[in-house]
């Protein structure tokens, strides 16, 4: 019932029509005075009024009401003879649109928890259990799993059931195996996995023309290892391929400790066999979950080399086991460069691996060594930082800024072809979002500054034209340092939309989604990358950006320690 008047002598109010738009915006009552309001006088607006005219035709087609026709009444004669919005047809005369087509990024608000529960191979393994031929694996203790640095030192037993599918033949071109999944996962890495380890399909993998033909010829474990890895990233798009994954990583891990427990320690350590399955059970574990059962297989990994690296020898096995060693190597340590470029964690390789005067471009790394030398140089002034931030405020450590950040200007990345553009292009990428890092994590710099701003624009523009040429190695890690330093007010707006084909969003953060889906084919964990970006922006958004000194500054700490770093534990980027 309506509520009562409490002096009835007042005129009942009205409430008025013309209000200026900043006041029906902010759903206060306008006193209309002309030509500026009292509310918008107060507050310092700009007073506009513009009249929005609605048309009846325009609320009948869409099947609204119009005014006051078809609402309730007491009557029920005028409620019958109410005219109904709606417009009936027959039913030949209706036509149904097509159906739009959905992407994964276009749910911008999706919960960063049902992110969260795809990373986890109990809730992979619950929606697909129809499918898979997983019995429950039995988990040790975490602490236990943590305080060993022996990769093959595996946390779980799985327990697999028979399972038969139709699995299509093998080219002739590779050697004949056991069976005819196994086959098909060879296929698989050599026509799927290899070409997308290096940006330029100029250069040959080295996942192809290394450790292929060593697995080959080698013992069957390194084989075995590689179709895990096949396995494995297959089944992120068909899951019955998760159950031969952990199947055939837990044979690998198996025979590993066989030969820990029979052989020589001395001589296991300097077969490169060993390195080489290391390095792939590595990677395996980085696309499987990325937790910190890569970085388990990293610290064994760096045992194993110092090893190697002390008894300074190395088996007669000619020339190429030299060069797939030394990939090794460069494999490890450039997985923890990049990985402690967003946690900012102690370092578990050291800088000798790379020179500064390297200016040739990798075509696995694409860039330079002399680039990964600086970042493990901002890595390290940024770990300083971080424990002692008063540092920040020496000459010392102002002058060791400012001589990075020259020697990122000054850097120059040679490409042997030089028609090879889409390398360029690679190492190119790689150095702008090296500079966007130091600015942030050394110089203190933030999402609004237009220094930020211009630099995102550049690292975007050159993400999608590599994406448009069908790149998918090396983005992951320029457009994480990107998407983590969009402003949170405004949505950036990186390109013209004339200048994009019509699935391309300007806009920073649908690009940034939109570029993580096409990344879900890569060798990295696309998952992860997003779930930790979408923390950063839910972070930023429920800050108060109108408190000049929020609370994590009080203590020295600048943007990326505040926000990034504390989300990126076993984060791997490379």
């Amino acid at each position: 019932m309506p509520r009562k008047r409490l002096n009835t002598q007042e005129p009942p109010r009205k409430r008025n029509r013309t209000g200026c738009n900043k006041c029906r915006a902010r759903k206060v009552r306008c006193d209309e005075q002309k030509p500026i309001c009292s509310q918008c006088r107060a507050k310092g607006f700009d007073c506009e009024t513009s009249i929005k005219l609605k048309w009846e035709q325009d609320y009948t087609s869409a099947g609204r009401a119009f005014g006051r026709a078809g609402l309730w009444t007491k009557k029920s004669a005028e409620k019958a003879n109410a005219s109904s919005p709606c417009i009936h047809v027959n039913d030949d005369e209706v036509s149904w649109i097509q159906i739009p087509q959905i992407f994964s990024y276009s749910f911008v608000n999706a919960t960063v928890g049902n992110v969260e529960q795809l990373t986890t191979l109990e809730a992979i393994a619950s929606e697909a259990s129809p499918i898979l031929d997983v019995v429950r694996t039995n988990d040790r203790d975490d602490a236990l799993s943590t305080a060993s640095l022996s990769p093959w030192l595996s946390a779980r037993q799985p327990v697999f059931l028979p399972r038969h599918s139709f699995i299509p033949s093998s080219p002739p071109m590779l050697p004949d195996l056991p069976s005819p999944m196994h086959s098909s996962l060879l296929s698989y890495y050599l026509d799927k996995i290899c070409p997308i380890t290096v940006p330029s399909s100029v250069n040959k993998s080295p996942f192809a023309n290394l450790i292929l033909p060593f697995s080959i010829t080698s013992s069957p474990a390194v084989l075995e290892a590689l179709l895990a890895l096949a396995a494995c990233h297959r089944s992120k798009n068909d899951t019955a391929f998760r159950s031969t994954s952990l199947k055939l990583g837990h044979n690998v891990l198996r025979t590993l400790r066989g030969r820990l427990a029979t052989e020589d320690a001395l001589q296991v350590a300097m077969d490169p066999e060993t390195l080489v399955i290391m390095m792939i059970l590595c990677q395996y574990e980085i696309i499987n979950e990325c937790d910190k059962r890569w970085v388990v297989h990293l610290k064994g990994a760096r045992d194993l080399i110092r090893v190697r690296r002390n008894a300074q020898l190395y088996p007669s096995s000619g020339q190429s086991s030299n060069e797939l060693v030394e990939f090794a190597e460069k494999y490890f340590a450039f997985q923890d460069v990049i990985g402690r470029t967003a946690c900012g964690e102690e370092p578990i390789f050291g800088s000798d691996f790379w020179t500064s005067q390297g200016e040739d471009t990798d075509a696995w790394l694409g860039c330079s060594a002399g680039l990964v030398s600086i970042l493990c140089e901002i890595t390290e002034l940024s770990r300083r930082h971080r424990s002692r931030p008063e540092v920040s405020l020496l000459p010392e450590f102002q002058y060791q800024a400012a001589s990075l950040e020259r020697r990122l200007c000054s850097l120059r990345q040679r490409v042997f072809d030089e028609e090879d553009d889409i390398l360029s292009l690679s190492a190119e990428l790689k150095r702008m979002a090296a500079e966007l890092y130091l600015h942030c994590a050394l110089n203190g710099a933030t999402p609004a500054m237009p220094l930020v701003v211009g630099h995102v624009q550049q690292v975007l523009r050159l993400v999608s034209v590599l994406l448009e040429h069908g790149v998918l190695a090396g983005l992951s890690w320029p457009l994480f340092v990107a998407a983590v330093e969009l402003d949170p007010v405004e949505d950036l707006e990186w390109s013209n939309k004339k200048d994009l084909s019509n699935d391309v969003p300007n806009h920073a953060r649908p690009f940034v989604l939109y570029a993580l889906d096409r990344l879900s084919g890569s060798i990295t964990n696309v998952t992860k990358t997003r779930s930790v970006i979408e923390r950063v922006w839910l972070a930023r958004g429920h800050d108060d950006f109108s408190d000049p000194r929020p609370e994590g500054y009080e203590k020295g700490q600048n943007d990326w320690e505040r926000y990034v770093a504390p989300l990126c534990g076993n984060m791997s980027l490379a």
